[in-house]
């Protein structure tokens, strides 16, 4: 998964609990990173927004715990679910792993690499049903709804139109590079990095092509 919003995440984490220790301030608050500035226009709003997802995540998880659904859909299943995008070209099979760890849970990734003439796609689904490491804090990032934009790049979170599942934008302005990110349904998350090109409606289009639906019903 793409660092960046990883990052701002962590400077509003830190700066949400500066807030909340010190008091209300300003509503707009510019947290200046090496790369620029975000700027939340309200930060208390966006940590207990973060707050508010992780819990979501950890309820649905403890839910398919109590139902008996405690390991990873298997790798070889979630290889069903990687697209044959027109106009490119698998490089390889697709590759992918399942594993099990006592005490950390289960968690499982379906991986694909496609060419298109200059332009290189890679898309990795990841299940992390009950992992008790992976998924909360993704949840978490994607609830506060973040959006950057400075001379080297835009990102932000977007519609995705289907009913659990959410989506995160990074589009590079100097590079010819475009990613994407999706979680669904509290715990999968879908990765698009296309590199040779910065169209990030290709991705999306991509994207709509494979049964998200599905997997946000599990």
């Amino acid at each position: 998964m793409n660092q960046k919003p990883v990052q701002y995440a962590a400077y509003i984490l830190l700066s949400s609990f500066l807030l909340f220790s010190c008091g209300p301030g300003k509503n707009k608050t510019t947290i200046k990173t090496k790369d620029g500035e975000v700027t939340i226009s309200d930060l208390k709003n966006a940590g207990e927004q973060m707050k508010d997802a992780m819990d979501e995540a950890q309820k649905k998880r403890e839910e398919r715990k109590a139902k008996g659904d405690t390991l990873a859909i298997s790798y070889k299943d979630l290889q069903k679910y990687l697209p044959s995008p027109s106009g490119y070209k698998k490089e390889g099979d697709a590759s992918g792993e399942s594993v099990n760890m006592p005490g950390l849970g289960s968690w499982s990734k379906a991986e694909q690499r496609y060419k298109s003439g200059d332009k290189d796609l890679n898309i990795e689904l990841m299940d992390y049903n009950q992992s008790e490491l992976g998924y909360t804090a993704a949840a978490g990032m994607f609830g506060m709804n973040i959006q950057v934009e400075n001379d080297n790049e835009k990102s932000g979170a977007f519609e995705t139109g289907i009913s659990g599942v959410k989506g995160y934008e990074h589009m590079y302005k100097k590079d010819k590079r475009a990613e994407l990110t999706y979680t669904i349904a509290n715990r999968f998350i879908l990765t698009l990095n296309l590199n040779g090109s910065n169209d990030i409606e290709e991705l999306k289009n991509i994207a709509k092509s494979m049964n998200l639906g599905e997997l946000a019903s599990k």
